[in-house]
């Protein structure tokens, strides 16, 4: 279902290393490279374009390379690798597209969410996959981290750059807003609607 990337193909002809680099580029695509499609992954769920996704996922590696003498050996690679993705996705996102303010985009949801409705167990992943995409980027990145990269709320934090709680309402509200596509998708099937005669029709 995934376009995924191959890692070499990504991006290591482009790394210049000095020769007395060569430990640490071994190192680095030791380190790196395994994580290389769940960061496609994330991109292109996030900006809904895999050219893009490209873009921002070889910028990301490129980044991580010039800093890695900075990366603290024995820590979480794979979040410190999310955190400088998601800082190229904001970058990139500001130049190609305008989204309303985040706080306007919590107040008008916080006042529109309705009750949670059980999700039916007989969709497709690409109706999930879609429900997903029409959920507010902010939502659904926490969801992409938390609920399918398996972050913990600590991690997802770190790499958005958002308090704890922010993590935590986020989160709450984006599985909320999912459930109530997924409902809304599941019943244009016949899924979970009571027939006609039951609703009194």
């Amino acid at each position: 279902m995934h376009h995924e990337l191959s890692g070499h193909q990504l991006f290591v002809e482009q790394l210049k290393p000095a020769p007395s680099a060569a430990h640490t580029r071994t190192e680095f695509e030791s380190e790196a490279m395994p994580h290389v499609n769940d960061l496609y992954r994330t991109a292109a769920r996030i900006l809904g374009d895999g050219t893009r996704a490209e873009d921002v996922v070889q910028e990301a590696y490129l980044q991580a390379w010039k800093s890695y003498h900075r990366f603290e050996r024995g820590t979480n690679c794979r979040a410190w690798l999310f955190k400088i993705l998601f800082h190229c996705i904001n970058h990139h996102r500001r130049k190609w597209f305008r989204f309303p303010l985040l706080k306007e985009t919590e107040e008008f949801l916080e006042a529109n969410l309705v009750a949670p409705t059980p999700v039916p167990d007989q969709l497709t992943d690409s109706e999930i996959l879609g429900a997903l995409d029409r959920i507010p980027d902010e939502y659904r990145a926490v969801i992409l981290l938390v609920d399918v990269e398996e972050f913990a709320y600590k991690d997802a934090s770190t790499i958005l750059s958002v308090p704890l709680g922010t993590v935590m309402s986020r989160i709450s509200r984006g599985r909320r807003l999912l459930r109530a596509q997924l409902q809304s998708v599941a019943e244009s099937y016949g899924i979970g609607k009571r027939p006609a005669k039951e609703q009194g029709l």
